[in-house]
């Protein structure tokens, strides 16, 4: 009797195995689906209205599954004088029904961005539930309808050409890597600024160029690469990525070299006579993968010491800038530091308490760079 039990136990196990390796029991061909890779919002031109009131164009780029087709990569415009709107409008120029869960990057034309309100159109994203929190935001030099059309090189199209650079960046370079998520967070949740990765097309190829400083909804400043790399490392955004730097000894360059390693950072937070003072440390851990001078010091110079020491103040330097930049020009968080000044005391402030108390407050900067030795002279 025990035998037959088990047999049975046995037999049951392996029927639920095959039926659930056969597929899902709520079957939908492929053939139906329309599966959007890249999202592209934009102010919309005169020519481009469908009706007067229209106010955004709304591109979508949807991979085509169908074999013998002219191009295996549908772009569709559509219009509106809402977001939702506009989206709305984009079925009747689809035959299949749109997957938005498998959405993978949101573009935003510059005008848009420093014009509109980004919160409006990321809460109608985030809203919907297929629509995953992880999606890449990318702020577009010039029209994103123009890059969303731009085929890349080597890539079947520019949605997962961008997926695969945002996906990566963040341990090859120290560039941001903003997704719906962080972006809401940054926002909402710590009032303080986000920062969002740029991307232009030059010659033809399509790169990053820098990044954009999102406060109150809208492009409040624009950094090139240098600052973006500070920024990312005064702001905590851990990252992985090269800087090249002069290697200085009692104020003369001997050699030059590039650094690879990630980044980290602590803030800690006093308040001295009223007064907010912030202490930022920069980590830096890596190693040394190139330098120009191939033979050793025949002083009996350290080069190792020099490098950490000269990159040290290398970092210095460019943060001690940003900040004076943050608190007189920008005036307003943009090294999410907003968390911090709230976990610190019991009084409800808006963003404008915020703001202010970054621009009033004293930040210093530490730099600490760890370089291990991989082996080899130097």
């Amino acid at each position: 009797m025990m035998k037959m039990h088990r047999k049975l136990i046995r037999l049951s196990a392996a029927l639920l195995c095959l039926i659930m390796l056969t597929g899902c029991w709520d079957a939908k061909e492929l053939d139906d689906l329309s599966i959007p890779l890249v999202v592209a919002y934009d102010t919309i031109l005169e020519k481009e209205k469908e009706y007067p009131d229209d106010k955004y164009l709304v591109t979508v780029g949807v991979p085509v599954f169908y074999e013998d087709v002219e191009s295996k990569f549908h772009v569709i415009d559509t219009t509106g004088q809402i977001i939702g709107e506009a989206r709305g409008r984009k079925n009747t120029q689809l035959g299949e029904q749109v997957i938005f869960g498998q959405l993978q990057v949101l573009l935003l034309g510059e005008e848009l961005a420093k014009k509109e309100n980004l919160l409006e159109i990321t809460d109608v994203i985030a809203r919907n539930p297929r629509v995953k929190a992880s999606i890449f935001i990318i702020i577009v030099k010039g029209r994103a309808v123009d890059l969303i059309k731009k085929p890349p090189h080597n890539y079947p199209n520019v949605g997962i050409y961008l997926k695969a650079l945002m996906k990566n960046s963040k341990d090859t370079n120290f560039f941001p890597y903003t997704t719906l998520f962080r972006f809401n967070r940054s926002l909402i949740s710590y009032e303080t600024a986000a920062l969002l990765p740029h991307v232009i097309c030059r010659d033809g190829e399509i790169m990053l160029a820098g990044s954009c400083l999102v406060n109150e909804g809208k492009i409040s400043g624009e950094m090139g690469r240098e600052e973006t790399e500070t920024a990312v490392m005064l702001s905590g955004i851990e990252c992985k990525g090269t800087l090249s730097f002069e290697a200085k000894k009692d104020g003369k360059v001997i050699d030059e070299a590039t650094f690879e390693g990630r980044n980290s950072r602590k803030v800690t937070l006093k308040i001295i006579e009223g007064k907010y003072v912030f202490n930022i440390q920069i980590k830096l851990s890596g190693t040394i993968v190139e330098h120009k001078k191939e033979v050793p010091m025949q002083d009996g110079t350290d080069l190792l010491m020099v490098f950490q020491d000269s990159l040290e103040q290398h970092i210095k330097k460019r943060a001690e800038a940003l900040v004076e930049k943050t608190q007189e020009e920008f005036k307003f968080d943009a090294l999410c530091l907003a968390k911090y000044i709230k976990a610190h005391t019991r009084e409800k402030l808006t963003k404008e308490d915020i703001d202010r108390i970054v621009q009033e407050s004293e930040i210093n900067v530490e730099v600490k760079v760890q370089i291990r030795n991989v082996g080899g002279k130097m």
